[in-house]
């Protein structure tokens, strides 16, 4: 059935918002059944993706039955329409709403199919990337055990050459009913991939996606994870996003300057919100180190620009936006990593040329030494205008004895640096396959700077057959490489597959299953 503007759970009077733009329904009849999970995809211009899309949300382990698929068209003009009405007319919980004009946003979509949901569960997913078969399984599975109102799992950036995780504090293991600050980093990733919301929770605090161009998703999962008490993450693969050189969205569209405009936006939204400080100190590490230093001066964008005093005074604009709030803590405070330290230094004592040249360094792998001060080891980065910037280096690891016991292989590893961790793990990163990561946590034993690995073939024999990326966890999801001296290598012995250890030609410590 085709309805026009023919809304199932609210009256125009009580919410007039969507209203404002007049749209068709394909398939009406299917919000009126309950489901477990509405999947809701914002479609513009899609025609290339849309299908692998659609077809990943049919393909779902939970059962297509389970879902609601809202699809809402904002105004295409190439045939994303014709795909999405021959869908409708295949599937009667496909659900295609087309609305009469573009809202330069995908905002309204979103808000738009939250609106017309009918189920226990929402869930997102963009128009041009695609759901791991199990994904809606797995989240809808952890949502249910721990009875939060939202999950995240884990998000995979793919592009013509490789696949890249994003987000891994979010899925670096299975939480159950945790509060999202303990999670330093939880608002780093803000993107609507890979995750579950409870539908009645948005509801009870009307929870929307503000309609801008840019950071819409950054305030709107602000505001859930400010609200959300307590949530649950799981480490299975759910999300793939699309970033094939062809597909040109409109995040890669929008001028660096106008996405501070709008980060600048949700910085003063936070401010305003008047969260407990170290709750909001959180927040504003990742709008200020992330957004307004990494993002905004350690890209080649920057290093190439013609403008750069644009940057300069954008920069300049945070500063004072921030210091008009009069907060208990400074800016200088919630910023963490070594090299943003630096930056920040130079920015706040307007040292502009040093801040280019140390952009320049970042930015090509310039020439830079280790040094040792004060016992302590330092990266120290020699500038293209002459000048050094010793950059604290938090953590290094280093094979000092390495040994054959029996069977097993044992290596003694030092820690050095300004911050010595409690190392939890070790961590096998398959090359090949980004989804199979594994943690070791049993060949770990540390007393205070020296960490003993004890590898065995049985702690290894889980492994496939594979080259493997060998690390030390610590604080959940950093993880530090262990540089090894010696060529020498080991296999473990036993039935089955062997597992070797080896040093790689970058000198670090290395296994293989062969």
């Amino acid at each position: 059935m085709i309805l026009k503007n023919i809304l199932p759970f609210t009256t125009r009077n009580e919410d007039p918002t969507f209203d404002r733009i007049p749209y068709t329904i394909y398939n009406q009849a299917a919000l009126r059944k309950h489901a477990k999970v509405t999947v809701i995809v914002p479609v513009y211009n899609a025609e290339k993706y849309v299908k692998k899309t659609i077809d990943s949300v049919i393909v779902q382990t939970i059962g297509f039955s389970q879902i609601t698929l809202i699809l809402v068209d904002d105004g295409s003009t190439d045939k994303s329409r014709h795909i999405l009405r021959k869908y409708t007319k295949l599937y009667p919980n496909i659900v295609a709403v087309l609305l009469d004009e573009n809202t330069g946003t995908p905002a309204y979509p979103r808000n738009l199919g939250m609106h017309l949901s009918n189920s226990t569960y929402v869930t997102f997913l963009d128009g041009d990337d695609w759901l791991d078969h199990d994904g809606i399984r797995q989240l809808h599975s952890v949502m249910e055990e721990a009875g939060t109102d939202y999950a995240v799992g884990k998000t995979i950036q793919v592009d013509g050459k490789k696949e890249k995780l994003i987000g891994r504090y979010e899925s670096c293991k299975v939480r159950k009913s945790v509060s999202p600050y303990e999670i330093p980093h939880i608002f780093y990733h803000l993107g609507p991939t890979a995750r579950m919301m409870r539908t009645s929770f948005i509801r009870k605090h009307q929870f929307r996606f503000p309609e801008m161009k840019y950071a819409e998703d950054k305030r709107f999962f602000i505001d859930i994870l400010t609200h959300v008490g307590e949530i649950s993450t799981t480490t299975a693969p759910v999300y793939y996003i699309n970033r094939y050189a062809e597909n040109q969205s409109l995040t890669k569209q929008t001028d660096i300057i106008e996405k501070m405009d709008t980060n600048i936006t949700v910085l003063k939204y936070v401010l305003d919100k008047g969260l407990p400080p170290e709750q909001e100190k959180m927040i504003v590490n990742r709008l200020v180190e992330f957004d307004s230093i990494t993002r905004l001066f350690n890209r080649k964008h920057f290093v190439n620009s013609e403008n750069q005093q644009a940057y300069f005074s954008k920069f300049e604009e945070v500063l004072s936006i921030f210091s008009s709030y009069n907060r208990p803590y400074t800016l200088e405070e919630t910023i963490k990593k070594p090299l943003n330290k630096e930056y920040f230094s130079l920015l706040v004592n307007r040292e502009y040329d040093r801040v280019v040249a140390l952009a320049e360094w970042a930015t090509t792998n310039g020439d830079s030494s280790q040094e040792k001060r004060d016992g302590l080891p330092y990266n120290v980065a020699r500038l293209s205008d002459g000048t050094t910037i010793p950059i604290e280096v938090p953590v290094q690891a280093e094979v000092v004895e390495e040994r054959k016991s029996g069977k097993d292989v044992i290596m003694e590893v030092e820690l050095t640096g300004h911050r010595i961790p409690d190392i939890q793990a070790v961590e096998l990163q398959n090359r090949e396959f980004i989804e199979d990561l594994f943690i070791v946590a049993d060949a770990v034993e540390q007393t205070g700077h020296l960490v003993t690995l004890t590898f065995t073939k049985e702690t290894l024999a889980f492994l496939e057959k594979g080259k493997y990326i060998l690390s030390l966890r610590y604080d959940d999801y950093e993880s530090v490489m262990v540089a090894k001296e010696s060529e020498r290598k080991y296999e473990l012995e036993g039935k089955g597959l062997t597992p070797v250890l080896y040093q790689t030609n970058k000198g670090n410590l290395s296994l293989k299953v062969m």
